[in-house]
């Protein structure tokens, strides 16, 4: 069920260069938030910028909606200014989440496509299943900060690897290698950077190819990604030639949220086209026209 409300700025914190992790005291909209989902934000109180923004919902803590974002234009920039205590509209949840039927789930986060998989972290944490994250960025100071901030908030712990990823879904031996009592693992995180500053150097589908190549009896048995369109048309690509089943969570331009305006729509498998904002924007990549969808 979705709710409109005034949801109230309790800390808008740095936690990466220009990318901020945004606290919005929002009940209703918490309550009924699923991974995957995503909030309409007017970014500053008043009519100005007229039409709001859509994010990701990156998790939720009580009563708490958390947004990461980062600035990008106008609009980011005035959000990145919200203080303590100031009211801005929201509304949602909006559109379809993830499922999250997975026992060897792989994240792969291209940039701030790690938005939505923060939340997938957790409720997987929540259900006992250990995942793993392949996190892609430009340097190590894009990436490194928001590996460690997921990683706090889980009640576990990210084990943050550079390259070792050949083990990685002995699942059951491999939690019970690294857990502590004190510590379980509740993911595994391997990393690249564009310029091999941290972890493996190149693109986050390195990792991915490295893990599809594994037995399929270790393999994941499913693959959830955000990130830019190219990269998710590559990670479709990879999946579909190892016939993994893959979960992708799409950006597009809206002005509503709704599916009124069809600023968001993408082409779909068999014709036509899909909105992001009502059949997404998680939806399996099976349903897309990758080779509609530019490179």
């Amino acid at each position: 069920m979705s709710a409109c409300l005034n949801a109230k700025v309790l800390a808008n914190e740095l936690v990466g260069p220009d990318v901020y992790l945004l606290r919005l005291a929002a009940g209703p909209i918490a309550a009924a938030a699923r991974p995957g989902q995503f909030v309409m934000l007017r970014v500053a109180p008043g009519d100005e910028p007229l039409l709001a923004r859509p994010f990701s919902v990156h998790g939720v803590e009580g009563e708490d909606v958390l947004i990461l974002f980062q600035v990008r234009g106008r609009g980011t920039a005035l959000l990145s200014q919200a203080a303590p205590g100031a009211k801005l509209v929201m509304w949602g949840p909006l559109g379809r989440g993830f499922e999250l039927e997975a026992k060897r789930p792989a994240l792969v986060a291209g940039g701030m496509g790690i938005a939505p998989l923060g939340f997938v972290a957790r409720k997987l944490e929540d259900k006992g299943i250990l995942f793993h994250l392949s996190s892609g960025g430009a340097t190590q100071e894009a990436i490194e900060g928001l590996e460690k901030k997921l990683g706090t908030s889980l009640r576990g712990r990210l084990e943050c690897r550079a390259t070792d990823i050949h083990r990685l879904f002995h699942a059951a031996q491999e939690a019970a290698e690294l857990s502590t009592s004190t510590a379980p693992v509740s993911g595994i995180c391997t990393s690249t950077t564009m310029d091999g500053s941290y972890g493996e150097k190149g693109p986050v589908t390195l990792l991915l190819k490295n893990l599809l190549s594994l037995p399929p009896e270790l393999r994941p048995d499913a693959v959830l990604a955000c990130g830019p369109l190219p990269m998710l048309k590559a990670v479709a690509a990879m999946c579909a030639e190892k016939n993994v089943p893959c979960q992708v969570s799409l950006e597009a331009p809206m002005a509503c949220g709704v599916g009124a305006c069809l600023g968001c729509v993408l082409p779909a498998a068999g014709g036509g086209y899909v909105r992001v904002c009502q059949e997404g924007p998680v939806m399996d990549a099976a349903a897309l026209d990758w080779g509609r969808i530019g490179a």
